[in-house]
C-alpha cells in the first residue's frame, strides 16, 4: 500500500500542468495583494469593470515589451469601464518599484511576492493574461506576447465593452 501511494505521489508531481488550470468561463480566482505604494487591492473591488489581469516579470523580456501595449490599452479604454491590473512575480517592492522609476506605467502594479495569486491561476510562462468581465468572469485567457496579439485582445476588450469600432 505505501508503494502505491508512493507511485502515486511521484505520478502527480512528474505530470505537467496544463498551460491554463482556469478557465475561460469560470470565475476568476479573488485576491488582496498590495500595489508599489502599499495599498491594498483586490480583483473584487473591480467588479463591474472590464479587466486585464496580466502576471509579469521584470526579468522577463517579453513581459517588459509588452507594458507600451498595455499603457495603450489603459489610456484608450480606463473612462470606459477598463483597467489594466498587473501582478509583478518579484520577491521584492523594491525591485519592482526601481523597474518602474525606469519604466513608468499608468496601471496597477500589484507585488506577488509569495506567488500565492500567480498560484491560484496556475499558469506556466510569462506573461499571462485573463480578460475578465464585469461580471467576474474569465473571458478570455493569453500566454505570451506578440505585438500583433494586441489587435485581437483590443478586440476583446471592444467587445466585452459592447464598443463598435468605426472602421
Amino acid at each position: 500500500m505505501k508503494t502505491l501511494i508512493a507511485i502515486l505521489f511521484i505520478a502527480a508531481i512528474l505530470t505537467p500542468l496544463p498551460a491554463f488550470a482556469v478557465n475561460a468561463g469560470e470565475v476568476a480566482p479573488g485576491f488582496s495583494l498590495k500595489d508599489v505604494n502599499g495599498n491594498a487591492v483586490t480583483l473584487n473591488s473591480l467588479k463591474g469593470k472590464v479587466v486585464f489581469l496580466t502576471f509579469w516579470a521584470t526579468w522577463c523580456p517579453s513581459c517588459k515589451e509588452a507594458l507600451p501595449d498595455l499603457n495603450n490599452l489603459q489610456q484608450k479604454y480606463a473612462d470606459k469601464g477598463f483597467t489594466v491590473l498587473s501582478i509583478c512575480i518579484e520577491s521584492s517592492d523594491s525591485i519592482v518599484a526601481n523597474y518602474l522609476k525606469k519604466h513608468p506605467v499608468i496601471f496597477p502594479v500589484l507585488v506577488d511576492k509569495e506567488g500565492a495569486a500567480a498560484e491560484s491561476y496556475r499558469f506556466s510562462g510569462l506573461p499571462a493574461s485573463f480578460l475578465i468581465g464585469k461580471d467576474g468572469l474569465i473571458r478570455y485567457k493569453h500566454s505570451g506576447y506578440d505585438k500583433g496579439s494586441f489587435t485581437l485582445i483590443e478586440q476583446e476588450i471592444a467587445d466585452l465593452l459592447k464598443i463598435r469600432k468605426s472602421n
